[in-house]
């Protein structure tokens, strides 16, 4: 049964049993105030001709037992709507009926004498065979304290039921057709309202069919639930195409990352073959060209092969970050110090890339004393990544300021350059895997676009975060943002031992 159908039975079933509810207790209050009417009505009327009749008999009860043929029923207005009365005797037989009353036959209620001897008015409603409805109402005649008899009215309540049993058509028929209704209307307000999730349905179906993510679902309407829904689906489908785009990306950027040091080495290893395979004569000089030949083509294969190695070490803390398995040992970590450290080893690493010591100028900021509960390895790793990627993209002449702020809980270390820079386009991008703002000149300095990211996983399996501020031509100021820690706090199990859960690209 679909949800539609659910929605529309649901919807006509609740409106019937409404309705029927309401139409059953509308007839019962109708019919009950109706019948109290009528019987208050008749009441009155009897009472009156009981009072008339024993004004008559006052004083002259012998004759009335003898013959009522003296007693004469009152003329009351209210009267006119009743078919008739007649008088009875003690013992429940009819000494007189009024004109009106015709050859009316009103059968005996086995109820009415006792009530009427016990000195009770009664009531009772009877239907003759032609189809008309009576009310008989009786009242007992006393006089001075002895029970004479008793007054019958006999009102005709035929045009009560008819009117009740229009009533009665209307509501039946009323109900039936606002059921109809109901299912018509709740038919089509539920398509109407899930005609979204056939949308999401054809857009999924589309999408599972022409494997193409683009696709979007257009609802406009995104304050009801539908509407939401559609939204969270659309969200869901540009992640997962950032994913599969990512996933694409991070295989061609490996293939082709790995292609080129594989290249290398099998260039290395043809030409070793071919050193080997060729005569050995030629005399001293010969020897020392294939020597020297030799020992450049090792240290291309060794240079190759540690960068393989160390861009699959990569990937590998990438792939234990994702998954949750990169556990990181904690305790507390003086970030004064591991910056000093970070800062001799940086002036080497210029010497590195630049050729020598001084083609950059190293500063100190501002260096507050710091404290924070981490791996000091890991962090370590992230700064020297810093340091590295500002001394890489500093020209010479340059300068790469390191600085140490500890205010409002946090604890902020700067690297500042005056190097190329970043646009606002690639500040977004740059925390992706195997992206790099310059690609040429990256591979021509060795690095393969994961320290960024790699880094960031870091500072985020610490509780904080790395972010950067940059403009083209001016220089790139990185920032790692990590919480201060002091030796009063206290210690939970995540201090020990932090499990990064890391989102992927």
């Amino acid at each position: 049964m679909t949800i539609r159908l659910r929605l529309t039975l649901w919807y006509t079933a609740l409106l019937g049993v409404t309705l029927i509810l309401f139409s059953v207790t509308v007839y019962s209050a109708l019919t009950a105030n109706l019948r109290f009417q009528l019987e208050q009505s008749a009441a009155l009327q009897a009472r009156n001709i009981a009072a008339a009749v024993i004004q008559q008999i006052q004083g002259d009860v012998v004759v009335f037992r003898n013959s009522a043929d003296n007693v004469f029923f009152p003329q009351v207005e209210l009267f006119a709507s009743s078919v008739g009365a007649q008088l009875l005797d003690s013992d429940g037989k009819v000494l007189k009926r009024s004109e009106n009353l015709g050859d009316i036959p009103i059968p005996h209620h086995a109820d009415t004498m006792p009530h009427i001897l016990a000195g009770q008015e009664d009531r009772f409603y009877y239907v003759t065979n032609e189809g008309a409805a009576f009310l008989v109402y009786t009242v007992p005649l006393i006089v001075d304290g002895q029970l004479m008899g008793a007054v019958q009215l006999i009102q005709s309540v035929t045009t009560a039921l008819t009117a009740l049993t229009q009533v009665n058509r209307y509501l039946i028929l009323g109900t039936t057709i606002s059921i109809v209704l109901a299912a018509i209307v709740g038919a089509f307000l539920a398509r109407r309202a899930l005609a979204p999730i056939d949308t999401i349905t054809e857009t999924a179906n589309a999408i599972t069919r022409t494997r193409d993510l683009g696709n979007r679902i257009d609802i406009r309407d995104n304050a009801s639930e539908v509407g939401r829904l559609a939204a969270t689906f659309n969200e869901m489908l540009d992640r997962i195409q950032r994913l599969f785009q990512a996933q694409e990306r991070l295989i061609g950027d490996v293939s082709h990352e790995l292609r080129t040091p594989l290249t290398t080495i099998q260039g290395n290893i043809e030409l070793l073959q071919r050193m080997a395979a060729a005569p050995t004569g030629g005399g001293a000089l010969r020897l020392e060209t294939a020597s020297e030949l030799f020992k450049e083509s090792l240290s291309e294969v060794q240079a190759e092969s540690e960068r393989m190695n160390k861009m699959i070490s990569d990937l590998l803390l990438l792939a234990q970050a994702d998954s949750g398995a990169l556990q990181i040992q904690m305790a507390p970590v003086e970030m004064d110090t591991l910056l000093l450290d970070v800062y001799r080893q940086t002036r080497r690493l210029v010497e590195h890339y630049k050729g020598r010591a001084d083609a950059l100028e190293i500063r100190l900021g501002s260096e507050d004393q710091a404290q924070v509960r981490g791996d000091r390895d890991r962090l370590r790793q992230v700064l020297v990544n810093l340091a590295e990627n500002a001394v890489k993209y500093t020209h010479a002449g340059g300068v790469v300021t390191f600085s140490l702020e500890n205010r409002d809980g946090w604890v902020r270390i700067s690297v500042a350059d005056t190097g190329i820079g970043i646009s606002a386009e690639q500040q977004a991008l740059i925390f992706d895997r195997f992206y790099r703002t310059d690609k040429a000149r990256s591979r021509e300095l060795g690095g393969s676009g994961l320290g960024l990211s790699i880094a960031q996983r870091i500072a985020q399996a610490h509780g904080g975060k790395i972010t950067v501020e940059s403009q083209p031509g001016v220089g790139s100021t990185f920032t790692l943002w990590l919480p201060a820690y002091h030796e009063g706090d206290v210690e939970s199990p995540l201090n020990l031992k932090h499990t990064v859960i890391a989102g992927a690209q």
